[in-house]
């Protein structure tokens, strides 16, 4: 009767071992895994609060152009050349054929887009992105003309050929673009994306500490509006939350979510 009492005893411990050892393990996982998620969730709000940062930093015009705001679309450049009226001989006013426009860069380099103005004066440039340009048109004889636009904001370029050797002939038609606004809604931008990282610090900060689960994850989701790196951060921070989710019994009130 002894060794059958010793033999129970003797099993017991054993499944005591396992249990206890199963039990080390699984925490190991967790805390491994958590630690992983809120590392993610960290490095996604550190992208988007760079973002921000970048954005606030950054000018208004290269603001508009990132990928973020940038409109992908072309436009087709319509214009007509005429010749300056000359008030004191009742002359001008008349299209001026074979003259070449290029399109500028804004750091004055010439692009691939030009056109030669056909007998009526007129020229037509297709597939131009809706960025900043510089026409340039540069005739023998005459002033430069250099008109700062942006392809698709006017229907029809008007554009006038003066005789003379005198300064350019510059013009920016970009003036109701309204700098100021695009100034705000930047400014507005940067904000709402430096707000949304540090909800992403906090919800870090929630996941560490253990104690609210749902809390926790709302924090995280605000933070995936940050937009670090445009979508690498949110991506970061969208896996951190899913890891997140496998830990929940980590959370003190886990079974009221349960």
């Amino acid at each position: 009767m002894s060794d059958e009492e010793d033999l129970v005893v003797r099993l017991d411990l054993d499944d005591e071992v396992e249990s206890a050892v199963f039990r080390e393990s699984s925490e190991d996982a967790l805390e491994w895994t958590l630690n992983v998620a809120i590392g993610l969730i960290v490095a996604g709000s550190l992208l988007g609060l760079w973002f921000g940062i970048l954005l606030f930093a950054a000018d208004p015009q290269d603001v508009l152009e990132n990928p973020l705001f940038a409109d992908e679309n072309t436009a087709t450049v319509n214009g007509q050349l005429l010749s300056a009226l000359d008030v004191e001989n009742n002359t001008g006013g008349d299209p001026v054929e074979g003259v070449r426009i290029i399109l500028l860069n804004m750091d004055d380099e010439p692009t691939s887009h030009s056109a030669f103005t056909d007998r009526d004066g007129r020229f037509s440039m297709e597939n131009v992105p809706q960025d900043s340009f510089i026409l340039k048109i540069s005739e023998e004889g005459h002033r430069v003309v250099r008109t700062t636009f942006i392809p698709g904001d006017q229907a029809v370029l008007s554009l006038t050929l003066t005789p003379g050797d005198g300064e350019p002939i510059e013009d920016d038609l970009r003036k109701d673009t309204h700098l100021e606004s695009a100034v705000l809604l930047a400014s507005i931008v940067a904000s709402l994306t430096i707000v949304s990282a540090l909800f992403g610090f906090v919800g870090a900060t929630e996941a560490r500490r253990g104690k609210r689960y749902r809390r926790t994850q709302y924090l995280c989701g605000l933070a995936l509006f940050s937009r670090g790196g445009i979508f690498i951060g949110p991506l970061l921070i969208l896996v951190g939350m899913g890891m997140l989710s496998a830990t929940k019994r980590h959370f003190e009130d886990a079974d009221g979510n349960q």
